[in-house]
């Protein structure tokens, strides 16, 4: 009879015990997650911060003058978002346009404007490019990283410029040349992605 009474008063202590408390450390993350849930701190970043223009006007061996201009798209920009801690940081990646103007002989062959969109038409940025090959996302993604005259002496006849885009925080570039005859057609080509 005694080892049943201590059986029975052992049973009612062990269930009057776990009144289902928790410990220190358990309330403590379980309070850190809902402050996390609660609070939020938003940080802006725009990148460039502000309006930037860059122009180049040069006149190369062959007898073309080139003028290319690139600014800053303050309309368009893309956002990566990263949260650390209760901070939300926002990065703007802001796009950019571009313009490019060549003479031959004292006459405009070739004037035209790039934007985003005629962008990804020109270099061939589409929507509709699958999951894990070379270019997708660059359609919404990539922005202008650079620009510049290909000042190559073979090219006799011909204007070349070489564009590369990339998607920022990440390792995807494409780089691509346009090339203006001189009579002012233009061809884009893709000369390397990675």
């Amino acid at each position: 009879m005694r080892n049943i009474l201590g059986l029975l008063l052992f049973i009612v202590l062990a269930f009057t015990s776990c009144e289902g408390r928790i410990t220190k450390n358990q309330a403590l993350a379980k309070d850190i997650e809902e402050f996390n849930k609660t609070v939020s701190v938003q940080i802006d970043v725009y990148k460039p911060e502000s309006y930037t223009e860059r122009q180049v006007d040069t006149t190369l061996s062959n007898g073309f003058r080139l003028k290319i201009k690139a600014y800053t798209d303050m309309d368009n920009s893309v956002l990566f978002t990263k949260i650390k801690d209760t901070i939300n940081y926002q990065t703007y990646y802001r796009n950019f346009k571009f313009d490019i103007l060549v003479e031959k002989d004292n006459k405009i062959i070739y004037n035209k404007s790039f934007d985003k969109q005629k962008a990804n038409t020109a270099f061939n940025f589409n929507a509709n490019l699958l999951k894990g090959s070379d270019l997708y996302n660059f359609d919404k993604l990539a922005i202008l990283n650079a620009i510049q005259v290909d000042d190559d002496p073979s090219y006799t006849n011909t204007v070349a410029i070489d564009v590369m885009y990339a998607i920022p925080e990440t390792d995807k570039v494409s780089h691509h040349k346009i090339l203006i005859n001189d009579k002012g057609k233009s061809n884009f080509i893709q000369t390397e992605k990675h």
